[in-house]
């Protein structure tokens, strides 16, 4: 393992190695306690989980949303920024460094946890960008969005630059987005909001 710091960078950059994802735990608290500060009709739950990459079966993810039991879920991560050479938009979509959070559309995404996340982006001036998931995301959303009788799924990630290398790159004004936005989208969960698709 390469030994490297946390570094600030100016502009509001912060690297790091391990960012993936230990910085969306950061997001999901900070959201959780801005939440906090002004709640809403909803039980927010947090969860931080393991073996997301290594185990195909859903790891923590699938146990604490089998647990849990949540009428919707927000998962949380990191994809690829692509304003630097050698990512492809037609490949990756196009996150950048400052553009705010991800929200990817997709088979396993709930279309309404979609558009309260996009609606609530719009409403709140939060700029975001989009990306596909044409079958599974690579995240924790695609245990958890099985788990019990289904789970409605929604996945904002952070735009990470320099993703799996010793020296990942993220803004922090794109961590501040997502947090707002998640607690944000939770305010607007009542007991009346309904999570069939249409």
């Amino acid at each position: 393992m390469i030994d490297s710091r946390t570094i600030e960078f100016p502009n509001g950059r912060l690297v790091s190695r391990s960012i993936d994802d230990r910085i969306g735990a950061y997001v999901v608290l900070e959201a959780a306690r801005r939440y906090a500060e002004k709640p809403g009709a909803a039980r927010v739950v947090a969860v931080a989980t393991t073996q997301e990459e290594i185990a195909a079966h859903g790891g923590g993810a699938g146990v604490c949303a089998t647990c849990i039991g949540p009428q919707m879920a927000i998962v949380v991560d990191v994809t690829f920024a692509i304003d630097h050479p050698g990512l492809e938009k037609k490949e990756h979509g196009e996150a950048k460094i400052d553009g705010g959070p991800v929200l990817t559309r997709g088979s396993i995404i709930s279309p309404v946890v979609f558009n309260l996340l996009r609606d609530t982006a719009e409403a709140n001036s939060i700029p975001f960008s989009l990306q596909a998931a044409g079958r599974d995301t690579g995240t924790d959303a695609d245990a958890i969005h099985i788990a019990r009788e289904g789970v409605p799924t929604g996945l904002v990630s952070v735009p990470n630059r320099y993703m799996h290398s010793p020296n990942e790159l993220i803004s922090l004004e794109d961590l501040n987005r997502t947090a707002e936005l998640i607690a944000q989208t939770c305010r607007k969960v009542t007991a009346k909001t309904d999570f069939t698709a249409r």
